[in-house]
């Protein structure tokens, strides 16, 4: 979505000169432009599709750097940066022609006013405080840094990340509690009329205050299709399942991107952020922009950059815009 070498002319020389310090530059573009005769290697997405090629991309970064090995930089990172250790309440759905018989969706944030023995007494910032399990303890946690401590006096000197002892459990498998699992219905558009339909997997859950949760690490996983022993629901085969959504076999009959590609990029990406402590870069802008449902986009392409620790780091992250 940002073709350097015509439209940001002033930085063309920057991603020229680090090439020659050893910087492999991927391009993501449906037609042969100039950042693509610049680039090292071309993946030739058809136009509007970047997002299925970046969801198949995390759902390999997703499977190997977190389910078949940790790679405790990616992990030490989500933790403290981001909202993925954070509990989400699970509530039924209504009956519908894609769910007929109902069943659990994601539904808000636990929050601290959750956790009062009178919700109605919880002070109204409460409502804005999440938060998560303590991995070593198993009891839920307010940390700082969330809008329930920006506006309010209680929050004052709490506006921060700082975790304190507390060690966030990314997936709830990660924490001292009492699992069960459910299966989740999850959205997904994957049909060529855009109407959507429902994809069923499983995530491990919890009680708290008697309301159902669960991790947004958790739901996410389940979202890529990025299956654990022992978790309800249908999962993709493997990476060559065409019939599962966000595999790479599943994105290469949508972007015309290999499957094999789509995988080799998405390691090559994400062990060079490993090595480099997070010194890989997406550099993006209105090739995206002008579709529908561009922030949608945008977010799935971010997500690369958030589990591999690559945001706020100089020499990686998010350059933006045209």
């Amino acid at each position: 979505g940002s073709n350097v070498p015509v439209t940001r002319t002033p930085d063309a020389h920057w991603m020229a000169e680090v090439r020659y310090r050893g910087t492999k530059v991927v391009t993501v573009s449906p037609d042969y432009a100039d950042n693509t005769k610049f680039a090292d290697e071309w993946l030739p997405a058809q136009a509007g599709t970047d997002a299925a090629l970046a969801m198949a991309m995390t759902h390999v970064i997703l499977k190997e750097y977190f389910v078949d090995r940790r790679v405790p930089f990616f992990v030490d990172y989500v933790r403290q940066y981001t909202d993925l250790p954070f509990l989400i309440t699970l509530t039924e759905a209504p009956v519908s022609d894609a769910a007929p018989h109902g069943g659990l969706v994601p539904g808000k944030f636990l929050t601290a006013a959750d956790l009062a023995a009178d919700p109605s007494q919880a002070a109204p910032e409460d409502a804005w405080k999440t938060v998560l399990l303590d991995a070593a303890t198993g009891q839920p946690k307010v940390p700082n840094g969330s809008m329930g401590f920006r506006y309010a006096e209680s929050g004052e000197g709490q506006w921060n990340l700082d975790l304190g002892d507390v060690v966030p459990a990314l997936s709830l498998r990660d924490a001292k509690v009492a699992e069960e699992t459910a299966e989740v219905l999850l959205p997904h558009f994957a049909d060529e009329e855009g109407e959507g339909g429902v994809l069923r997997r499983g995530v491990p859950v919890t009680r708290i205050n008697g309301k159902l949760v669960t991790t947004v690490f958790d739901l996410m996983l389940a979202q890529h299709g990025v299956g654990r022993p022992g978790l309800p629901g249908e999962w993709p085969t493997g990476y060559d399942d065409a019939s599962s959504p966000y595999t790479p076999a599943w994105q290469a009959e949508i972007t015309s991107v290999p499957a094999e590609a789509c995988i080799r990029i998405a390691r090559e990406f994400a062990t060079n952020s490993e090595d480099s402590e997070g010194r890989s870069m997406i550099i993006m802008g209105a090739g995206i922009c002008q579709w529908f449902h561009a922030d949608a986009t945008y977010r799935a392409i971010l997500s690369m950059l958030i589990l591999t620790g690559a945001m706020g780091r100089n020499g990686g992250g998010w350059a933006h815009y045209v």
